[in-house]
């Protein structure tokens, strides 16, 4: 049977040192709990904004709110390392586990897109679906270490 490339079991520990402490912190600024200064920085692509003084172009510099992007950055590389890091015993069952939670998360998260879809308008709506980029592997490293303990 061809079994998946996972990473080695510690960076499981590396995981959720990474994942917890930024999903916190990101729920803090996005509840504006915690306000963190807008930094210039020079970026890739600049959009510009409607109604913004920024130029919009390709490397420019542009007002960011570093601290929001950094805690989810970290929380997609904490998902990654405690998702796809192996158990200290790899076997058919944790790897039909690792299934079950996939499946549960995507149906959970397309259940909630589609809601949102019929509920949510205008621009609330866009940043909704910001953080429903999260949604799937946030939901999956929950349920797969849920069902884990519950075995």
């Amino acid at each position: 049977m061809n079994t998946l490339q996972l990473f080695p079991h510690r960076y499981k520990r590396i995981g959720w040192l990474i994942f917890i402490p930024s999903l916190a912190m990101g729920l803090l600024s996005l509840s504006n709990l915690i306000n963190f200064p807008e930094v210039s920085l020079p970026v890739f692509y600049n959009s510009g904004l409607p109604f913004s003084s920024e130029e919009p172009g390709l490397f420019k510099n542009a007002e960011i709110d570093l601290f929001p992007n950094l805690f989810g950055i970290l929380i997609i590389i904490g998902g990654i390392l405690i998702g796809c890091s192996k158990e200290k015993i790899e076997d058919e069952y944790i790897s039909s586990l690792r299934l079950k939670s996939v499946f549960w998360s995507l149906i959970v998260t397309y259940s909630i897109v589609l809601i949102l879809f019929l509920t949510i308008f205008g621009t609330l709506f866009f940043t909704v679906m910001i953080l429903i980029m999260f949604l799937p592997l946030v939901l999956y490293v929950f349920r797969f270490n849920y069902l884990l303990l519950k075995k």
